[in-house]
């Protein structure tokens, strides 16, 4: 996705991907209409390569009617690209061990997925999402006559080994921000990310045609909630210092948007140059910003309503944390010293 003003001064969007038509808009970024152009671009594909190849009631077959099917244009963009990356995977036997996109989804059984997960023990949510994609396919599958159960629905998924991303320490935090001081984007990008608490995907596109007084609004890519945020004095302090000007407060330097892999990637370097563990990740903030809310005595319900997080479960470990060392603190203060 890039943009540029044409020879009469007028912003234009260009939609370009491969297997994509390229498409153009004048539409205002960000109004209802960008929008549907954006996905009337996005939605005009060709057919999926290697549809013609494919033998028919095998594993690469079904992918290529997963992917043209209502089922799968009803999901989020960034959904259909994480599900395709990871089917895409296991028909090919990248990272699994063994190719299965020749077998026919009829003789796939629980053992084989089981086998195949046993491969990732060291990568238990890479195993986890993998059976969760794989459910979602063969449950496509059963609906329409593939076969008569899903394989995948009798597999348990692995018990997670790992916390997932590293959460920002606060003296991660200060070490960050004595690194990168007021006015350079670098220190931009980390208040935007502590103080909304939003996915690196939703703030790398967001812009001054999002603040309205003392509020941001976010209506995130992956569960479509709108949220209504107030303005933390740092990020306001932050903002104010910025030097912006583009219709994303955060630009690359070809002077578009960042795009996720670059912003991720952008990120990483900024918090090694402040001498951060190699592990502190741009969405390690967003865990960070969670952390600080249940330590200041938020409910789970409160984090949620700033997170935009869809289940208790995840906010949960959060405040759980927090009672714990508070209850701690308070009951090695009760014993006294001598």
């Amino acid at each position: 996705m890039t943009y540029y003003r044409d020879r009469t001064g007028v912003l234009r969007w260009r939609f370009r991907k491969k297997g994509h038509p390229e498409s153009q808009t004048r539409e205002p970024f960000d109004s209802r209409e960008w929008w549907a152009w954006y996905e009337r671009a996005r939605a005009a594909q060709m057919p999926p390569i290697g549809s013609s190849r494919t033998i028919p009631g095998t594993i690469d077959a079904l992918a290529v009617a997963f992917y043209a099917s209502a089922e799968w244009h009803m999901m989020r963009q960034t959904t259909r690209t994480t599900y395709k990356g990871i089917l895409d995977r296991f028909r090919d036997g990248n990272g699994t061990g063994k190719r299965y996109g020749s077998l026919p989804v009829k003789e796939l059984q629980p053992q084989h997925i089981r086998k195949v997960m046993d491969r990732m023990a060291d990568r238990s949510a890479a195993a986890n999402n993998l059976l969760k994609v794989l459910k979602a396919a063969l449950n496509f599958a059963v609906s329409r006559n593939w076969r008569q159960d899903n394989p995948a629905a009798a597999v348990r998924p692995l018990k997670r080994v790992s916390e997932g991303f590293y959460t920002w320490s606060e003296e991660d935090i200060g070490r960050y921000e004595h690194r990168w001081p007021l006015g350079t984007k670098e220190r931009l990008a980390f208040d935007l990310l502590l103080y909304t608490a939003q996915r690196s995907g939703d703030v790398r596109l967001m812009g001054p045609q999002h603040v309205t007084g003392d509020s941001v609004t976010v209506v995130q890519q992956k569960t479509g909630h709108r949220l209504e945020l107030p303005i933390h004095p740092r990020l306001q302090k932050s903002l104010a210092a910025a030097t912006t000007g583009h219709l994303t407060f955060l630009v690359a330097k070809t002077g578009s948007p960042y795009t996720a892999k670059g912003f991720s990637q952008w990120m990483s370097e900024a918090a090694n140059q402040a001498g951060l563990p190699k592990q502190a990740a741009a969405h390690g903030l967003r865990k960070a910003a969670a952390r600080r809310l249940a330590e200041a005595g938020c409910s789970a319900n409160m984090i949620m309503s700033v997170t935009g997080h869809k289940s208790l479960k995840e906010v949960e470990r959060y405040t759980r944390a927090a009672g714990q060392k508070l209850l701690a603190q308070s009951a090695m203060r009760s014993v006294g010293g001598t």
